[in-house]
């Protein structure tokens, strides 16, 4: 009897003493040597307070900084390549010019945050949470943003490049001077948005809301805007070349001066009627 006490005993001790160490969750020498010398590549900060720090110029390769408390951190010029940043709380804080290649950002939340200039290319934004983030030339080549929220964000000059959109949310947001070559924006909103100009050469717009949008002298060559909403919009000296327009609406848009050699018309509305000359 006095035996089984003693391993149950012995049971509870080690079942505390792993319970002990999971709520340490960070490592605690990782955390002061991150403040102490700004280097702290691969090291273990997983749901660190981090909050408000100056990490300007930090180097966080690699860094485990899931669900990290960030907010109101200076990441300046911080070097965040391949971090995991999945549900990191990353409000306000300046990441103004930080190297964020191929870093993990799923659901992280950036309300707020400053990224101007910074390096997102290839990262894993899903869902995150962007809203009035400014983004004014941020490089997000490759990115993941599929179903995030960038309504009201600062995407002035974003290199979009490849990026995936699909999903994300975009009401408010500013998209003057973007990249968005090859982007996957199917589904969409970008209804009235100010596209003058925009790079859409080849982006996936598959029944993306275009309605009212203004695509003065944009870029649509080959562009997919299969089921698109374009009722209303301005396509006024737009290149659309070899566009597909299969089953869109452009009952309204204006058209003076478009590019439409090699379109392709399938059930298109367009102003001048159904279009059915390239089914």
């Amino acid at each position: 009897m006095k035996k089984l006490s003693m391993l149950v005993v012995h049971i509870c001790l080690l079942s505390m003493v792993g319970f002990s160490g999971q709520v340490g969750a960070y490592d605690e020498k990782d955390v002061e040597k991150l403040k102490a010398t700004g280097n702290c590549r691969k090291c273990d900060l997983y749901k660190a307070n981090l909050e408000r720090a100056n990490l300007e110029g930090a180097n966080l390769y690699k860094a485990d900084l899931e669900g990290a408390i960030l907010s109101g951190a200076n990441l300046g010029d911080a070097y965040l390549g391949w971090a995991n940043l999945e549900r990191a709380y990353l409000i306000e804080a300046n990441l103004k010019g930080a190297n964020l290649t191929e870093a993990n950002l799923e659901d992280a939340n950036l309300y707020k945050a400053v990224l101007y200039g910074a390096d997102l290319s290839n990262s894993n934004l899903t869902e995150a949470n962007l809203k009035g983030a400014k983004l004014v030339d941020v490089n997000l080549e490759g990115a993941n943003l599929s179903g995030a929220n960038l309504s009201e964000a600062n995407l002035e000059g974003a290199n979009l490049y490849k990026a995936n959109l699909k999903g994300a949310n975009l009401e408010g947001a500013r998209l003057d001077g973007a990249n968005l070559w090859k982007a996957n924006l199917s589904g969409a909103n970008l209804k009235g948005k100010n596209l003058t100009g925009a790079n859409l050469e080849r982006a996936y717009l598959i029944g993306a809301n275009l309605k009212g949008a203004d695509l003065k002298g944009a870029n649509l060559i080959k562009a997919d805007l299969t089921e698109a909403n374009l009722k209303g919009a301005n396509l006024t000296e737009a290149n659309l070349k070899g566009a597909n327009l299969t089953g869109a609406n452009l009952t309204n848009a204006i058209m003076k001066d478009a590019h439409i050699q090699g379109i392709i018309f399938c059930r298109t509305q367009t102003p001048w009627g159904e279009d059915n000359s390239g089914c």
